[in-house]
């Protein structure tokens, strides 16, 4: 019988040398392992070398499709966040509780949220260090940090200037890893999304976009086709920007809503639109961001127009935007807290 052909390999590439098997003796299964290995070593020095070629001067060596090839999955992911945040809802109502507050009572405090930012700014780690180049011979390691932008409607815009009020200010206390910016545009609705972000904007893309966004368009537009719209327009921006995190903060409650005829029916359509979203972006669109401790029977997490947020509601979802964006940040970017 005819000896048998070795492993072939694709058209320009040559295959690796074999240690010698002894003449007229066929090769040992511990000669074809090393063989396999010294192959893989090589490929895997080139492909290497490509990156590093590839890599631009003052970028992470892991690029942005790169980044997006490593993200965890994303029900996975979607999990973390939600045991998270009810996490932090038990433990508010359980201090609530102890205190002998009613179960219709405020969920938590300003003094809480103070503590809990001190606690956790404390225990930060020093600048996630990003490395340029591949390790090894001419590796340049160099301190970076992300860019986060936040942006919607009038939520955003008064959100920002509580944000620069609380221990942790603009940076919502991440200066160490990232940059945050805010684009809040009072009376925003969702056709000016896209002008927003692309219109006149030299700047880089981000790393994660966070949308707030849709609930001045319910009551003027059905449910269904604000979610049909929101999903291409973020398919659009993830093809403009490769490697973007959306996340799509939820639509809050209201106490009131504006031009509506039926209160429940408008809250039905919020509630909906808001689990379509968290199906299309557990299918790989992005990270839904619930705020479960925002709700419309707490009063005084509402300004008197029964829309805007009052300065605790306000603590509230900047403490749910914080937590969201910590846990991407150390599942994605790699930072440690």
């Amino acid at each position: 019988m005819p000896p048998k052909k070795g492993v072939g390999v694709s058209k320009g590439k040559q295959p690796a040398k074999r240690p010698a098997a002894g003449r007229g003796l066929p090769a040992s299964s511990s000669d074809e392992d090393e063989g396999e290995a010294a192959r893989q070593e090589i490929l895997a020095k080139l492909a290497a070398l490509e990156r590093s070629k590839g890599a631009g001067y003052g970028q992470p060596a892991a690029s942005r499709a790169q980044r997006a090839s490593k993200r965890v999955s994303s029900a996975t992911f979607q999990r973390d966040v939600l045991n998270r945040l009810s996490a932090l809802e038990g433990s508010v109502e359980a201090a609530g509780a102890a205190e002998g507050r009613s179960g219709g009572s405020e969920p938590g405090g300003a003094v809480e949220l103070e503590a809990q930012a001190t606690t956790e700014s404390a225990e930060e780690p020093p600048v996630a260090v990003v490395v340029d180049q591949p390790e090894g011979d001419g590796a340049v390691v160099r301190r970076g940090r992300c860019r986060i932008l936040i942006c919607g409607h009038s939520m955003i815009f008064w959100a920002a200037h509580q944000a620069k009020r609380t221990l942790w200010g603009s940076q919502l206390g991440l200066s160490r890893w990232a940059q945050v910016e805010w684009q809040g545009r009072r009376g925003l609705r969702w056709p000016g999304l896209l002008p927003l972000l692309f219109e006149g904007r030299c700047s880089p893309p981000p790393d994660f976009l966070v949308i707030h966004l849709g609930g001045n368009d319910l009551g003027w537009v059905k449910g269904k086709a604000l979610t049909m719209q929101a999903q291409a327009d973020l398919k659009f921006i993830a093809k403009q920007w490769p490697g973007v995190l959306i996340i799509w903060s939820a639509i809050l409650p209201r106490r009131i809503w504006r031009e509506a005829l039926d209160h429940d029916a408008v809250e039905r359509a919020r509630r909906k639109a808001n689990k379509a979203m968290f199906k299309a972006l557990c299918a790989g669109l992005g990270i839904y961001l619930p705020h479960p401790r925002i709700r419309d029977t707490y009063a005084n997490l509402y300004r008197g127009d029964g829309i805007h947020l009052s300065v605790q509601g306000n603590e509230i979802f900047l403490t749910d935007l914080r937590q969201g964006l910590l846990l991407s940040l150390q599942e994605l970017w790699g930072v440690r807290a």
